[in-house]
Formats: structure tokens, C-alpha cells, sequence
């Protein structure tokens, strides 16, 4: 490659990045939404259908995660294996079927439990009858959207890799609304429709993944893409070495979602139990700083694509440069990301709180905190998601995970609430050193140039 197309391959990576991380940082956000949609509205019920939801939630939200780890980390084989694509795209597709086949695998993995075993699941966070019940209920008609949710992540992954994330944005968009609309019906009965409360926001959830994922594979089919056919004999091409080396990123990764997922729980849980008001004030800052994070979420998985396929196309003098402007441009987003809700703090605090209380004044001090926890979140994000991983060094990124939540963080927060005694503030600032620490461990890593293998050399 000449050093003129090299800098044209550069200056254009910028631009792709925002065309990716745009319907990407939208997908991510509706994803959000819709646990926060279910608490809403099952909010004007029972205090019984709060709390089952509640925790149900919670442990649907950990198998979601595991399955998205294992797309995220099988985008990146397949993300440099799309970079690498001349005439032929065997081994894209081959990565994209072992994707879908272990996303399926484990949403069967999940589903017996979520069918068979969902009250002994409730039991875990609760010992009031009704709400196990009511959390069982939910759990056993949700565990059939996982096999729904496993085909559209996969796509979705597929799409973006292929630098076409905008379909699968808006069929998520439509599959949002009708989850509104079914849950509408169907949690109070509006229209003639049955009121089922909890059950009822379980099968407007599973009816609206089943048309999803209809809509999404009839306009694969529709576009005759290459996605909506995965031949049989692709299938039979799949060796061990392809499966040992899709399976060995996407395991990683869903293990990483996981790890990573449970440091947050365990974190909030040891801050709630100091303090009532720290829990509310948790309580209301969650679902805030998920809505921000999808920002940075889809900006890193836009770049993971980007530097993934500049790896497979053994660009690797590019993927290094682009990964230095990936990161000041994470920076930038994230410092803007905080500004706009540093400015608009008073009014989304309002949204919560309808008088002044000493909920609501712990809840303005923990806000700047996670204003600036989102700044400096936004670059570790972009080292682990949108850098590291990308070039297969997602062992790397676990273990930086481990080491940081759950042999700092934690032990820390333990120390300091349970022996020491201090302001629920500065415990809640941990977070910062937390996030500063991971990026220290992840430049010297960067600055190593260890953090490149191109794996669709290994894919047959």
C-alpha cells in the first residue's frame, strides 16, 4: 500500500466511525430502555410487581450480557476477517454462523433454568412468596425471547461488521415501540385487552423480540444478503481451528460482559447497604448514566469494527494510528457527554424528586461524580471495547476488569464503608481511581504493540 492510499484509508476511518457509532449509540440506548420501559409502567401497580421485576430483571439483564459478550467478541474475528475479504467471504460467514451457534447454545443453557428452575431464582433475593410468584411468572415467558435475541444480536454484529448497523437500528426501533404499546395493553387492560400486570409485560416483550426478529430476517431475505443465506456447506467447512478461534474471543468477552456486569451489582449493593439514601440515589443515577454510556458504547464498538478490519486487512501501521485518534476522540465525546449533563442536572434530578430531601441532596453530589466518572469511563471504554479487543487481546481486557473491580474496587469499598466509616461521597469517588488505574494498565499494554494478532489467519 502506498503512503497516499495509506492516509486516505486513515482520514476516512474518522468518518466511518461516526457513520457506524451513530445507528450503533441508538441500538444501544433502545436496548436500555427497555427494562426501564417494563419499571415504569409496572411502577403503577403493586409494590409486589415492582420488586419482581425488580429482580427478575436483574438476572434477564446478566444472561442478555453473556449473549451479547459472545457477539461483541466474535464481531471482532469477524470484523477482521471482513477486513481481509477480496472475492471470497467464507470465512466472515463461517464466523457469523459459529456466532449464531453459540449464542443459541447458550440461550438453551439459560432457558432450562429460566423454565424450570425460575422460583429457586426469585428465592435468591427474596423470602415473600408473592413476589417469587410474580417473578417466576416473568421469567418463564421471557426465557423464549433469548432464542429470538440470540439470532438478532448475531445480525446486528454481522451488519455492523459489514459497515451496515442502520437496519438493524430501526427494526430494534419498531420492536421498542411495540413493546410499549403491547405492554400498554396488556399490563392494564387498555383497548379490551386482558390486564395481566408482570405477565403481561412478559409476553408484550417476547411478541415484540418474535417480531423483530421476523422483520429483520424478511428484509435479509427481501435484500437477498449475504447474511440471509448461510449455506449448509459452509457449515460442514467450519474445523476446529475456526470454532477453537471465534469461540476463544466470544467466551472471553461474554465472561468479560459478566465479571464486569456483577463488579457494578456488588459495587452498588456494598454502597446501598451504608446508606437508604445512597441507594435511592444509586437507584436514580443507574439508569442516567446507562442512557450516557450508550454514547460511548456504540463510539467504541464503532472503532472496534474500524481497527478490526485495518488488523485483518494486515493494515497494521494504520490500526495503531487510528487507534491514537480513536482514543482523542473518545475523549472529546466523553467531555462533552458530561457537560451536557452537567448543565442539565437540576432538570433531570427534577425528574425524580418532587421535593427536597436528603435523598435528593445526596443525589446532586453523587451527579458531579458521575458526571466526571463518564469522562474518563469514555477512554477506558475505548482501550477495552473499541482498541484491545479488536486486535484479540480480549484475555488482556479481562483480566484488567478483574484486577480492577474486583481486587481494587470492591476490596477497597469494603475497607473503607465497613472499617473506616467514610462519607458514602468519597466511597462513591472510588470509581474514578477505579476507571484512572484500568488506563494506566491499558496505555502501557497499547504502547507495548502486544495487543495485535490477526486472527483471520487463523480461520481456515
Amino acid at each position: 500500500m502506498t503512503i497516499t492510499s495509506s492516509h486516505r484509508v486513515a482520514n476516512s476511518s474518522l468518518y466511518t466511525l461516526l457513520k457506524l457509532a451513530i445507528p450503533i449509540t441508538l441500538q444501544t440506548a433502545l436496548f436500555s430502555s427497555k427494562s426501564i420501559i417494563d419499571n415504569l409502567m409496572l411502577g403503577k401497580l403493586s409494590v409486589y410487581d415492582i420488586a419482581a421485576i425488580g429482580f427478575a430483571s436483574k438476572a434477564q439483564l446478566v444472561i442478555t450480557f453473556f449473549i451479547i459478550g459472545i457477539s461483541i467478541g466474535g464481531g471482532q474475528v469477524a470484523a477482521q476477517c471482513w477486513g481481509a475479504v477480496k472475492s471470497d467471504d467464507s470465512k466472515f460467514k463461517k464466523t457469523i454462523i459459529i456466532i449464531l451457534l453459540l449464542s443459541f447454545i447458550s440461550a438453551f443453557t439459560f432457558f432450562v433454568p429460566l423454565s424450570y428452575l425460575s422460583k429457586d431464582i426469585m428465592a435468591i433475593g427474596t423470602q415473600s412468596n408473592e413476589i417469587i410468584t410474580r417473578g417466576s411468572d416473568y421469567l418463564q415467558i421471557i426465557a423464549y425471547s433469548l432464542f429470538f435475541f440470540a439470532y438478532t444480536s448475531t445480525l446486528a454484529t454481522g451488519l455492523r461488521v459489514m459497515h451496515q448497523p442502520m437496519i438493524a437500528t430501526v427494526i430494534s426501533t419498531i420492536g421498542v415501540g411495540l413493546n410499549i404499546l403491547l405492554n400498554w395493553l396488556l399490563i392494564f387492560g387498555h383497548w379490551g385487552g386482558p390486564a395481566m400486570g408482570i405477565k403481561g409485560a412478559a409476553i408484550g416483550t417476547l411478541i415484540s423480540a418474535i417480531i423483530e426478529t421476523l422483520c429483520l430476517f424478511a428484509w435479509l431475505l427481501y435484500q437477498r444478503h449475504r447474511l440471509a443465506f448461510l449455506p449448509l456447506k459452509l457449515l460442514r467447512a467450519i474445523t476446529s481451528l475456526d470454532i477453537k478461534t471465534v469461540t476463544h474471543l466470544s467466551m472471553t468477552a461474554a465472561i468479560n460482559s459478566i465479571v464486569w456486569a456483577l463488579g457494578i451489582f456488588a459495587f452498588h449493593a456494598l454502597l446501598g447497604n451504608t446508606n437508604a439514601n445512597l441507594l435511592i440515589a444509586l437507584a436514580v443515577l443507574s439508569p442516567i448514566e446507562a442512557l450516557a454510556m450508550a454514547l460511548l458504547i456504540g463510539l467504541s464498538s464503532a472503532a472496534s469494527v474500524i481497527i478490526g478490519n485495518h488488523v485483518g486487512a494486515e493494515r497494521y501501521d494504520i490500526a495503531k494510528k487510528d487507534s491514537n485518534r480513536m482514543l482523542l476522540v473518545s475523549i472529546i465525546f466523553g467531555v462533552l457527554t458530561a457537560l451536557a449533563l452537567w448543565v442539565a442536572q437540576a432538570t433531570i434530578i427534577d425528574l425524580f424528586y418532587n421535593e427536597t430531601s436528603s435523598a435528593r441532596a445526596l443525589t446532586e453530589q453523587l451527579f458531579t461524580i458521575m458526571v466526571l466518572s463518564i469522562a474518563i469511563k469514555s477512554l477506558s471504554m475505548m482501550f477495552i471495547v473499541g482498541i484491545l479487543r479488536a486486535g484479540d487481546d480480549a484475555r488482556f481486557c479481562l483480566y484488567t476488569d478483574i484486577f480492577s473491580q474486583w481486587v481494587f474496587l470492591l476490596p477497597c469499598t469494603t475497607f473503607l464503608a465497613y472499617v473506616l466509616q467514610l462519607d458514602a461521597v468519597l466511597l462513591y469517588s472510588l470509581i474514578i481511581i477505579e476507571e484512572s488505574l484500568k488506563i494506566l494498565i491499558c496505555i502501557m499494554r497499547l504502547r507495548s504493540g502486544k495487543w495485535i494478532t490477526n486472527l483471520s489467519n487463523c480461520m481456515s
